[in-house]
């Protein structure tokens, strides 16, 4: 009898120890999906050489470089060693050389910081404008997007990370040769030649439209979104009707007034519906203190009646003044066949 409860002791507690050992192993499971998720761009918890980092300098000084050993990085706050760097954590504070008083911060690559790094090689979208035009075509995981003015690649970086994780996959196209070579290499760096593939073609004569070398699946000929920055936009118009879908998001960046009223008049011959324009203007305003004012107290009074007052506080706020005014007109507009 005794031997019988020992053995049904013995098969319990192993039944535990398997049940714990499954959880340990499922919550590992999610662990590491949750790092992979997080490290969508193959960034490494620890800095090796051959890696990108990003350098805070501070909030209006950006900057990038690859790591490489026996080499320094210097600036207004001193001389950084590069091999003081490797091996550390992404978000980690290097000291200056000489007084070990002034720090830089080493970030990891976000997309929506690139535009402030970025060495530009055209007149780059800012950020409220990126994130007007992203939402405007309507982008999901599994888009397939079509671009055209592909300029210092910002858009296309910070659209790629919204295809990171799905089927989707932007087709850009960039008419200066030397430029469409130095972003390819530059998205293959980047690890994002995976969900970006970039043509050198100008689409006002040749048009958008691509055989299946260029494509990563058959389908994606046509595509459910598109942008573009050109010159003359409205000359796009006709080969862009030719890739769209039907329902297609269209978005074009116009600088001047005079583009977006002939861009429009190609939309509306073209059987575009839903035309809209946008502009974005943004300015950051700052807490600074909080004052205390005196108040009426709203209520009935009678004639001669003396008005009551109340303390409120308020918070006063200030101009940042980081306001950049006008840097173009988005024109949005959907295909319809």
């Amino acid at each position: 009898m005794k031997a019988k409860e020992k053995e049904k002791e013995d098969l319990e507690e192993n039944k535990i120890i398997k049940v714990s050992v499954k959880k340990e192993d499922i919550k590992k499971k999610e662990n590491d999906k949750m790092e992979e998720e997080t490290n969508i761009y193959n960034n490494a918890k620890t800095i090796n050489y051959g890696d990108l980092v990003i350098i805070y300098e501070t909030g209006d000084s950006i900057k990038y470089f690859t790591l490489e050993k026996g080499k320094r990085f210097q600036n207004k706050f001193g001389v950084f060693l590069h091999d003081d760097i490797y091996g550390k954590n992404y978000g980690c504070k290097i000291y200056d050389t000489k007084e070990k008083k002034k720090y830089i911060s080493i970030l990891s690559f976000v997309p929506n910081i690139w535009e402030r790094c970025l060495n530009k090689m055209t007149q780059i979208l800012f950020n409220p404008d990126i994130s007007l035009i992203m939402i405007l075509l309507n982008i999901s995981q599994s888009s397939i997007i079509y671009e055209s003015g592909t300029g210092s690649g910002c858009l296309s970086v910070n659209m790629s990370s919204l295809l990171s994780k799905g089927t989707g996959h932007l087709y850009t196209f960039e008419f200066n040769k030397e430029r469409a070579e130095k972003l390819k290499d530059l998205f293959k760096f980047l690890n994002l030649d995976k969900k970006i593939t970039i043509t050198h073609r100008d689409v006002i004569q040749d048009g958008f439209q691509l055989n299946d070398e260029n494509v990563e699946n058959p389908s994606h000929k046509k595509c459910g979104s598109m942008f573009i920055d050109l010159p003359s936009p409205w000359l796009a118009i006709k080969h862009a009707k030719k890739v769209l879908n039907s329902g297609a998001y269209f978005v074009s960046f116009s600088p001047c007034i005079e583009q977006v009223n002939q861009t429009m008049k190609a939309m509306k011959e073209n059987n575009f519906i839903e035309l809209r324009m946008f502009e974005c203007l943004y300015r950051t305003f700052c807490y600074a203190r909080t004052t205390q004012v005196k108040i009426p107290v709203i209520a009935k009074r009678k004639k001669g009646e003396k008005i009551e007052f109340k303390d409120v506080d308020i918070n006063v706020t200030k101009n940042k003044c980081d306001m950049r005014g006008h840097t173009g007109f988005l024109l949005f507009g959907i295909n319809k066949e």
